[in-house]
């Protein structure tokens, strides 16, 4: 016989980690919808904006952070290569210095993958198309299908850029850990 003590960590256990393996094994079909893209390489676009932050915060700076990200997990692909999918990265800081080591650091980040869809609602053309290989552009349509904005305020003695750097290091860290995940079969 179980203790009663016992009984009810055994039951939420029980309960949740059926639901957290779940979220490790088989992609579900939204992740597969989200990010599947048979493996093939990823281009980034990065938008930087940085009124008063700081300097190490520009979009060379970040660019090459997302670019080396990728191309660790082999899914780096050359500028202005397009594709069937695009990573977009934009970054906007913004800071105030309120004496020589303290600095507030307004910031907001977001990070998609934005897919080519065929809209075949909108397609007059009855029967043809499927996943759209001979669809005209004005039926397809980049959309984002994947998404982690992160937004704050922060208030820094003398680490100027550093949580902000962090950060979108670690979102890129994210995207491609759920990326390589979703794909493993296709590569």
């Amino acid at each position: 016989m179980i203790p009663r003590k016992l009984l009810v960590p055994a039951v939420v256990f029980g309960l949740w980690a059926p639901a957290e393996a779940a979220a490790q094994g088989s992609p579900s079909s939204r992740d597969r919808f989200a990010l599947f893209a048979g493996c093939r390489p990823v281009p980034v676009e990065v938008f930087v904006t940085n009124t008063g932050g700081p300097a190490g915060i520009t979009t060379p700076a970040v660019e090459e952070m997302a670019t080396s990200r990728l191309r660790a997990a082999g899914i780096d692909a050359p500028a202005g290569r397009t594709g069937g999918s695009t990573l977009q990265l934009s970054v906007f800081v913004s800071a105030q210095r309120l004496s020589p080591t303290a600095v507030v650091t307004v910031y907001v980040i977001r990070l998609r993958l934005l897919k080519l869809v065929y809209d075949q609602q909108s397609d007059p053309r009855p029967g043809e198309a499927g996943d759209a290989p001979g669809a005209a552009p004005e039926w397809l349509n980049w959309a984002p299908t994947w998404e982690t904005p992160q937004q704050g305020i922060g208030f820094y003695l003398g680490r100027d850029g550093d949580p902000v750097t962090s950060l979108v290091g670690r979102m890129l860290d994210e995207f491609v850990r759920e990326y390589v995940r979703v794909n493993e079969e296709a590569c």
